[in-house]
Order: C-alpha cells, then structure tokens, then sequence
C-alpha cells in the first residue's frame, strides 16, 4: 500500500520536469527565432544593395524609357489643329498647309453629316409620335416645342456648314496658287460674313428650303391628316417683313405628295415594305419576292401602275422608316374603330 503514494510523488515529480524541459524548448526556440530575424535584417540590406546594383547594371544595358506624353506627337501633329497663325504661322500657305485646311473641312462634314443621321431623325419619329395625340392641348405645346427646337438644331446645322464652306474655299484658293498670309483673319471673316447674312434672312427663307424641316413637317402631317397632300411649307411658317410672294421660289411652294402606305401588288396595307431603289416604289416583302421569283438579278417590269421600269431583288431595300408609318396608320385606325365603338355603346 506504501508504494501507491510513492508512484504519485514520482509522478509529480515528471510532471515539474516535464514541465521546466518544454518551457526550456520555448525559450530556445524563441531565441533561435530571433537569431534568425537578426540574421534576416542584416542580409536584407545586403540582398537589396545587391538588387540595387544589378538593376543600374541591368538599366545601363538598356535605353531609357521616353515620356509617354511624347509618344506618338509627331503622328498626330496635323490632326485637329486649329485655324491660327501659330498653326500656319504668317508666311503664305504652301500645298501641304493647304492639305490642312481641306482636313479640317472633312472634320466639319462629318459632324454635320452625324447631326443630320441623329438630331434630326430623332426627332422626326418623336415628333411623329407626339402627333398622334395632337387633340390634347399638352400634345399641341409639345409639338410646338418640338417645331422651335428642329429649326433650331436646323441653325446649328448651318452653323457648321458655314466653317466647312470657308475652309473649303480657302483651300480651293491655295491650290490655284493665292498666297494667303493671313489665314486666321480670312478664316474668321468668311464664316462672319456667311453667319450674317443667315441671320438676315425671314423664317421662311430659313426653313422653307431645308429637307430636314421638310421632312419633320411632313411626317407630322401624315399622322394629323392621312391621305391628304401636305400645302406647301410656307404656310406652316409665319409671314415676316421682307417676305414677298413674288420673291418665293417655286421650289418653295411645292407641298408635299400622299404616300400610298398601300402595296400595289396585294392592294392592302404594306407588310415589311421593301422599297425599289430603281423606281421608288414599295411593296409588301412575301408580294414581291414571289412576284419576281427566287433569282436577285433577273428583272421584271415593276407592278406599280404606270412606272414602266424594270427591277429585280437586288434593287430591293427595307424600308424601316416606311414600315414605322404604316404601323402608326393601323395604329390611328384601331383607334378610330374603338371610339365609334364607343359611340354606338352610348347612343
């Protein structure tokens, strides 16, 4: 019985040694640690001088990099330059300064040409849109907002063609040997004078010619009048001083056609039309197709009354603009069949 005791004291014992062995193990191993992170801070030094010097070993082998604003400078020295003395200086323009002008005119024909393809189709169809509700008086205000804001992009529009004209004219001039020095001040007083005389001109004068306004009233017409004529556009343009009948152009007061939304062929409105770029005529897509049969190039006479022109398939385009009508004509008539629905049911 004396021994159980004794194995309890001896473990106790183990248990103090075991005990004073790991905590020696921990202060080692924590000291080794530290030996090794002392070690670490003084070669870290070493390895970057090191580093450091194989890098401006390795840099002095190789050029050194240039800017990158620089880049590319000299490619782009011509593009987009502005009309001034600094750009041409005050010498006499040569053939390739002259170059430069005709550039900058191409710049100023695209942005017409994106502002007619956007601005002015845009707001055709919307306003073609608002048309259809033109018996409330919010629709009357919104057409008529819309109506000021198409002459007024019509202005911008003028506006850059007026600086594509004088820079035209100006290079047109260097290449039939004019020496001109002056470039900024000639520059300047051609798109004046062209902006002034704009400015002087009526309403009518303004608008009267221009197909995009054309075009807006007439799609507006369309909706609020189906198969009627559009008058001519002066009357759609309030009478001002210095507007004389006997001035007006007869191109002026010719007013619009009636488009037949009707295909020739099938007698009833237009399905996915497809216009002729031959004759101007449209048609239902399944109509013609069979009508000219599967070749594209194989013409026949076109089907419209009276046209005496030959077309194939190959002459046939989508007319997406044509086809937005005819959905607003089928639109406008279910509209009109449901309020004499309407009025029956109240009667």
């Amino acid at each position: 019985m004396p021994a159980a005791p004794h194995r309890r004291g001896r473990s106790r014992r183990d248990e103090a040694v075991d005990d004073n062995i790991e905590e020696d193990d921990a202060s080692q191993q924590h000291a080794e640690e530290d030996a090794v992170a002392e070690d670490d801070e003084e070669e870290q030094p070493r390895r970057s001088n090191k580093a450091g010097k194989r890098s401006t070993k390795a840099a002095g082998k190789q050029p050194a990099a240039e800017p990158l604003s620089d880049v590319g400078e000299d490619d782009t020295a011509d593009d987009n330059l502005p009309v001034n003395e600094e750009t041409f200086g005050d010498k006499p323009l040569d053939r390739h300064e002259g170059t430069k002008l005709q550039g900058m005119a191409t710049d100023w024909n695209m942005m017409e040409k994106t502002l007619r393809a956007s601005a002015f189709s845009l707001l055709t169809e919307v306003s073609s849109a608002v048309a259809d509700g033109a018996d409330f008086d919010p629709y009357i205000q919104e057409l008529a907002r819309l109506d000021l804001l198409m002459r007024q992009i019509v202005d911008i529009d003028v506006e850059i063609l007026s600086h594509e004209k004088t820079l035209t004219e100006l290079h047109q001039q260097v290449v039939g040997g004019a020496e001109i020095d002056n470039i900024l001040d000639r520059y300047t007083a051609g798109v004046q004078e062209k902006s002034e005389a704009y400015e002087k001109k009526t309403s009518r004068q303004r608008y009267a010619k221009s197909d995009a306004y054309a075009k807006f009233r007439q799609a507006i017409y369309e909706v609020q009048h189906p198969e009627e004529a559009m008058p001519p556009i002066v009357e759609f343009l309030p009478q001002e001083e210095g507007d004389n009948s006997d001035d007006d152009d007869d191109d002026i007061q010719v007013g619009g056609i009636v488009q037949d939304l009707k295909c020739p062929i099938t007698l009833i409105l237009l399905a996915e039309p497809l216009t002729s770029t031959v004759c101007g005529h449209s048609f239902s897509k399944d109509a013609i197709t069979q009508m000219l049969g599967p070749s594209r190039t194989v013409r026949k006479m076109c089907p419209a009354a009276g046209c005496n022109k030959q077309i194939c398939l190959n002459d046939l385009k989508a007319d997406k603009d044509l086809e937005r009508k005819v959905k607003g004509a089928e639109r406008r008539a279910r509209r009109r069949e449901d309020e004499m629905d309407a009025e029956e049911i109240v009667e």
